[in-house]
C-alpha cells in the first residue's frame, strides 16, 4: 500500500510520514520542493492524505481531487473538516474521510492522543483508519464534520483567542513577565506557560484556526460579553452579583469541578518538585 502526503515536508507531514513507514507503509510526499508533484502522489497513491495549511486545502483539494483513484481514500489533516470534505465529496470520486490529529508535531507518540474522524464517504477505508489509530494506542473519536467545527470553535477558539488576548494586554500594560513569576504560584505558572506556548507557535496557523472557522465569531462574542459583564460588576463592587456571577458559572461546571482539582494538584505538584 502507497501512502501519499501532501504538504508531506511540513512538520506534521514529517511526523507522520514517520508513523506510516513505521508500520511498515510506502510513503511519497510531495511538496514545494519536493521532486513528486502533488499531481504525482494523487494519482499513484492508495490514500492520499492533504496537509497542507487551513486556507490553501480547498484549493489543493479542487486541484488534484479528480486524479485520485476512485478506490483510493482521500483524506485531510486539518483543524477545520467541513468546507475540506465537501471539497473533496465534490471534487474527487474516491472514498473520503475527513481526520483531524488534535495534537501537534512535538509529541513523541500517537499513544492516548485524540485522532478525530470525520466520514465522508465509504466504509471500507474508515474500518481500517480507525483499526490503524487505535491499534497505535490513540483515541479515536468518530463525528460529524459540522460538529468537529462547533466544538473546535470553544476548544480553539475561544481558548487561543483568551491566550493571545493575555499575551498582548501583557504588552499594553508594559508588564515586565520575568519580575511577574518572582510574585506567582504554579498555576499562575502554568498559565503562562500555556500563553507562551501558543505564541511560540506560527501565527499564520492560528489565524486560519480562527479566522476559518465560521463559529468563532459567535464563540468569542460570548466571550467578550461575559468578561464585559465581570468587568461591569466588578466596577460596581457589587459583591452579590459577582458571587452569582461565579455560583452561576460553577453550577455550570459541576462534577467536572473534581476531576479538575485533582489534576491540576497533580500538576502542581510535578512542577513544585521540578523546582526542587
Amino acid at each position: 500500500m502507497k501512502i501519499g502526503i501532501i504538504g508531506g515536508t511540513g512538520l506534521m507531514g514529517k511526523w507522520f510520514k514517520h508513523f506510516f513507514e513505521q508500520r511498515g507503509f510506502e510513503v511519497l510526499i510531495a511538496g514545494r520542493k519536493t521532486s513528486l508533484s502533488m499531481e504525482d502522489v494523487a494519482r499513484s497513491c492508495d490514500v492520499v492524505i492533504i496537509s497542507v495549511p487551513i486556507s490553501a486545502t480547498v484549493n489543493i483539494i479542487k486541484k488534484i481531487g479528480h486524479l485520485v483513484q476512485e478506490d483510493a481514500l482521500m483524506m485531510d489533516f486539518t483543524s477545520l473538516k467541513t468546507e475540506p470534505v465537501n471539497a473533496m465529496m465534490k471534487y474527487s470520486n474516491a472514498h473520503v474521510l475527513g481526520m483531524h490529529p488534535v495534537f501537534g508535531p512535538g509529541v513523541k507518540t500517537i499513544r492516548n492522543q485524540t485522532i478525530v474522524l470525520t466520514p465522508g464517504r465509504g466504509d471500507k477505508w474508515l474500518k481500517w483508519a480507525k483499526q490503524l489509530f487505535k491499534k497505535a494506542g490513540a483515541k479515536v473519536r468518530m463525528t460529524t464534520p459540522e460538529r468537529h467545527d462547533e466544538m473546535m470553535a470553544i476548544i480553539q477558539g475561544i481558548t487561543h483567542f483568551s491566550a493571545i488576548s493575555i499575551g498582548y494586554a501583557f504588552k499594553e500594560l508594559g508588564v515586565d513577565l520575568q519580575e511577574s513569576l518572582h510574585y506567582t504560584s504554579p498555576i499562575y505558572k502554568l498559565r503562562m506557560d500555556m500563553v507562551g506556548r501558543i505564541l511560540s507557535q506560527d501565527p499564520q496557523l492560528y489565524a486560519d484556526i480562527e479566522m476559518c472557522n465560521p463559529h468563532t465569531m459567535k464563540v468569542t462574542e460570548a466571550y467578550i460579553n461575559a468578561s464585559k459583564k465581570l468587568q461591569f460588576i466588578i466596577e460596581k463592587k457589587d459583591k452579590d452579583a459577582f458571587e452569582k456571577y461565579f455560583k452561576e458559572a460553577s453550577d455550570f461546571f459541576g462534577s467536572f469541578k473534581k476531576e479538575a482539582v485533582e489534576y491540576s494538584d497533580y500538576i502542581v505538584e510535578k512542577l513544585v518538585r521540578k523546582k526542587k
